[in-house]
């Protein structure tokens, strides 16, 4: 997999900087096409104000403040990204809920940058599972950055794959590749318990994923971590353990009426990693 194009959300949150800082990074070490993309969100009609002004001047008063606030956000990340270096990008700004806007037109990107929601900061333009949408409808791969604390992924030094065998976490390591190959380290961890994790891997758990990307030219650790706890408590506390820089995984889940239902793993991620997250389905 080659990265030729990034999408990263903007929005007027406090991570917005740091979010487009490093999918700038990204866009000028693979000379990726950056693209920006602000959704409005909704608006919401109160009915005392529906009643004063009448609903259609309400309506479109609120969309028009709506679209300049989104324009605000492209305005910003148009000169943060000139001051970077980036020289190709353009920004966008698209009339709907960030959970649309964003699956939507990630599907045409090789990577989206996103951030997890902070619940201390709610916006209009949020959606609260925007992340957990993208990822389970667009089919691409979701680079989920923390909301708060200090990290880098300039690149990688050290890289924690997640292995269980499964589908996803197949995709996720293929879709990973171009942040592997720049880091120093990459160790892959399968989390099974003792009892279980022959009857899943084999006698040498996680060998022939191991082989695998060393002949893409990594340097790679395979570990066996037996699961004390949930396997995405364990996760990231062997994360934490190594200090992983970046963590792969797959995203386990389906819509169903759009509603998001997740897996475990999936759900301790997107709330609570402190490092970034390379998700995928």
């Amino acid at each position: 997999m080659s990265i030729r194009t990034i999408l990263v959300h903007l929005d007027g949150a406090k991570q917005t900087t740091a979010r487009v800082a490093t999918a700038a990074e990204l866009a000028l070490r693979h000379e990726a096409h950056l693209i920006g993309l602000a959704p409005t969100g909704r608006v919401v009609v109160p009915m005392e104000s529906a009643a004063v002004l009448g609903l259609g001047a309400y309506e479109e008063s609120a969309l028009r403040l709506l679209r300049e606030r989104a324009q605000g956000c492209v305005d910003d990340f148009d000169r943060q990204v000139r001051r970077l270096g980036v020289p190709a990008h353009e920004g966008r700004v698209e009339l709907g809920l960030a959970s649309d806007v964003m699956a939507s037109a990630a599907k045409y990107a090789d990577v989206t940058v996103v951030s997890q929601l902070d619940p201390e900061e709610v916006r209009a333009e949020q959606s609260p599972h925007m992340p957990h949408d993208v990822l389970l409808q667009s089919g691409r791969p979701l680079l989920l950055l923390p909301h708060a604390g200090e990290w880098t992924l300039a690149p990688a030094r050290r890289v924690l794959v997640g292995w269980n065998g499964s589908r996803e976490a197949a995709r996720a390591m293929h879709d990973a590749l171009p942040f592997m190959r720049m880091a120093a380290n990459v160790q892959v961890a399968v989390f099974e318990t003792q009892d279980d994790v022959f009857i899943n891997h084999g006698q040498v758990p996680g060998a022939d994923i191991g082989l695998w990307l060393a002949r893409h030219g990594m340097k790679v650790e395979v570990k066996h971590v037996p699961a004390k706890v949930s396997a995405g408590e364990a996760l990231l506390s062997h994360a934490a353990d190594i200090d992983a820089d970046l963590i792969v995984a797959g995203g386990y889940g389906h819509s169903r009426l759009r509603q998001s239902i997740l897996g475990g793993v999936t759900r301790t991620l997107l709330r609570s990693s402190p490092v970034p997250v390379l998700l995928s389905h």
